[in-house]
């Protein structure tokens, strides 16, 4: 019988080839293309796929294996088949062809997420045609436009026709990278998400020659006061209990520790972090992780050089902790907007708040065992994705939701995050063999009586 590991390792540059780009618009994506990849996997195995077109070409497949006890927990493995966009140019071997090449799978999806949904069809085909009896409802999606939203795909569903894909527990993307250096073993393991308030600030001022500028109200040097001073005033760090059990696994020097605990010192001690030879590129995800973030990602101002700009704008992205309101964040831009009266508005409403599943419950657990099981003296990290995923739609319904994988351990979790979305994106077989076996045990265990 083929492995495990050889059957999700065909799937996935499969899945590769396929070329599933989605761009933003609604017309892209093209996920029938890896429905169809999907379908063929299925053929001939009595599995039942179920597809869900809300848009066309927009196809996600549902497939459920019935749980032997109606009051059993269920579970559902959720991958999506959509992909970001490409450089061609700045890529080795070509983005799509999805060539294995000394021992790693290349192409864009490798990491983000097509070798967990291939892992997730790999298991449910062999669980399905085993003769596997669930206790609880076993569920497969393979979901669009998860990186745009979700307007296509569980978020269309979420509004539409959750009991499709509906499970009470989750597994999906964001674990599995060992959370130190090469070997540590502290293993990352999604638990929730940050929220997201994207918001517009702009700045007013008044147009005039720009020959004499002397006692203009110049919108350009306004806005720049006004970026200048939201780096000033940045959201204070939250000390929480997920963030003390990372720490804990992490197992830094007991003074670096300390700091990294205690709000009135994790400023100074990030810095210091970012100064470890091994460790420092974990500091950006550190601070993410503790801090309600305020990012000036677009300036604009002006439109001709010798015209003194009259208007002015700068977008933020605002990625938000558990906790914070949507009022936190308008009292935040309101007292930074209050420095420059008559000058300055805010612009936006839209707000998603963070999410979080509890690590106290029976999956995660069974994550944990799993872990220890597989890696010697294993530790789960458990993080916050500071990114977007579809467990927060699972959240919002009421399921627990985990970011599950074994990473090889030289795939660290900043090697590993720096490969999403970016060119030569790849993955190694052993991180292959090791997340579809550590999986096959997760969902055995947890759905056997």
């Amino acid at each position: 019988m083929t492995s495990l590991r050889d059957e999700t390792v065909a799937l996935l540059q499969q899945l590769i080839r396929a070329e599933t780009v989605n761009d933003g618009a609604l017309a892209s994506g093209n996920e029938w293309r890896a429905v169809a990849v999907l379908e063929a996997f299925f053929a001939g195995s009595g599995v039942e796929l179920t597809r869900v077109e809300p848009f066309p070409g927009r196809v996600s497949v549902v497939a459920r294996l019935a749980g032997t006890d109606p009051a059993a927990e269920s579970l559902a493995l959720v991958g999506h088949t959509d992909v970001v966009p490409v450089k061609a140019a700045d890529w080795v071997h070509p983005p799509h062809s999805g060539e294995l090449i000394d021992g790693e799978v290349w192409g864009r999806g490798a990491v983000d997420m097509l070798f967990l949904t291939a892992s997730y069809a790999a298991i449910f085909r062999r669980l399905a045609t085993s003769g596997f009896a669930p206790t609880g409802d076993l569920v497969f999606a393979a979901v669009a436009d998860e990186e745009q939203g979700s307007r296509a795909g569980v978020g269309w569903f979420s509004e539409n026709d959750w009991a499709t894909i509906a499970a009470d527990n989750v597994l999906t993307e964001w674990g599995g990278a060992r959370l130190g250096g090469v070997g540590s073993t502290a293993i990352t393991v999604g638990v929730g998400e940050k929220g997201a308030a994207p918001r517009r600030i702009v700045v007013r001022g008044d147009a005039a020659h720009a020959s004499a500028p002397w006692g203009r109200s110049n919108a350009a040097v306004t806005l720049a006061k006004v970026v200048d001073r939201l780096q000033a005033v940045a959201p204070a760090p939250r000390i929480s209990e997920q963030w003390l059990e990372t720490l804990a696994a992490l197992e830094l020097p007991a003074e670096l520790s300390r700091r990294l605990a205690d709000q009135a010192t994790i400023d100074d001690a990030i810095e210091e972090l970012s100064a470890h030879p091994e460790l420092g590129e974990l500091a950006p995800f550190v601070h993410a992780w503790t801090h309600t973030t305020v990012a000036v990602t677009i300036l604009e101002a002006g439109s001709k050089v010798n015209v003194i700009p009259d208007s002015g704008s700068v977008s933020l992205d605002i990625r938000v902790l558990p906790g914070v309101t949507e009022e936190d964040v308008a009292a935040h831009l309101a007292a930074v907007a209050a420095e420059f009266p008559g000058l300055v508005s805010v612009e936006g409403d839209w707000f998603s708040p963070a999410n979080q599943s509890a690590t106290t419950t029976r999956l995660y657990a069974q994550i944990e065992q799993t872990l220890a099981e597989f890696v010697p003296g294993a530790k789960p990290a458990p993080i916050l994705g500071v990114g977007g995923s579809d467990a927060r739609f699972y959240r919002l319904h009421g399921a627990n939701a985990f970011g599950f994988g074994i990473l090889s351990p030289e795939l660290t979790f900043s090697v590993a995050r720096n490969r999403f979305h970016s060119a030569n994106e790849r993955l190694d077989l052993e991180s292959i063999d090791l997340t579809v076996r550590g999986l096959d045990h997760v969902v055995r265990s947890f759905l056997s009586a």
